[in-house]
């Protein structure tokens, strides 16, 4: 495939891009230890957005994947449309079924942190602002890389991802998405081991 574009994030900030229809998009660490926090829109219809739960649901319904990695991404109902498909996952364990990202009350609440640290919710706001969305625009977040422990009495434990810089998640976008990608700023947690890194991102044109 021939590359058209390609990025670094820098740690503990994001970007908004646009994928069309057909072409392939890679996320991957540009260091060993990095998560990332994703949202993906339909670009010509902001109402239509990745849907967490109805992702992981008819996935596990079909046999197309599991809370750890999933064949396709859907919209949120009442659409429920396939918005991308992953192609190759080389990790193939991420946080597919919370939707949720760090953000400034996550941080005081947690961390008695009362303002200044950068999050993947101010990450997300700032990259998609220029696309015309707010802070509230901001809905379900696909947790790329992350790791994390699902416990059978409904807990869970955020673990340090093993994710290395020869890991990848490659998706063809099936209509135009509008993405935006936060390198996560998490250092309080053990969700980057401690340090944060950037990610990367590759757009590839056309795919199979």
């Amino acid at each position: 495939m021939r590359i058209t574009d390609e990025f670094v994030i820098p740690a503990r900030h994001g970007r908004a891009f646009v994928v069309r229809r057909g072409q392939v998009f890679r996320i991957f660490p540009m260091e060993d230890g990095q998560v990332g926090d994703c949202v993906f829109y339909n670009a010509a219809d902001h109402r239509e957005w990745f849907h967490v739960g109805q992702s992981w649901a008819i996935n596990g319904i079909l046999g197309t994947g599991t809370s750890k990695s999933f064949r396709h991404f859907y919209s949120k109902p009442p659409r429920e449309n396939v918005m991308m498909t992953v192609l190759e996952d080389t990790y193939a364990n991420h946080w597919g079924n919370m939707g949720g990202r760090c953000s400034s009350r996550l941080y005081q609440l947690r961390d008695k942190i009362a303002g200044g640290h950068r999050s993947c919710q101010d990450n997300l706001t700032e990259a998609l602002a220029s696309h015309g969305l707010t802070g509230d625009d901001v809905m379900d977040v696909f947790n790329v890389f992350m790791n994390v422990d699902l416990h059978a009495d409904g807990s869970f434990k955020i673990k340090p991802t093993t994710v290395t810089k020869k890991d990848y998640i490659e998706l063809r976008a099936e209509m135009d998405i509008l993405a935006a990608v936060s390198a996560c700023p998490a250092d309080t947690s053990p969700t980057n081991g401690g340090q944060c890194r950037p990610l990367g991102i590759r757009i590839y044109e056309g795919g199979s």
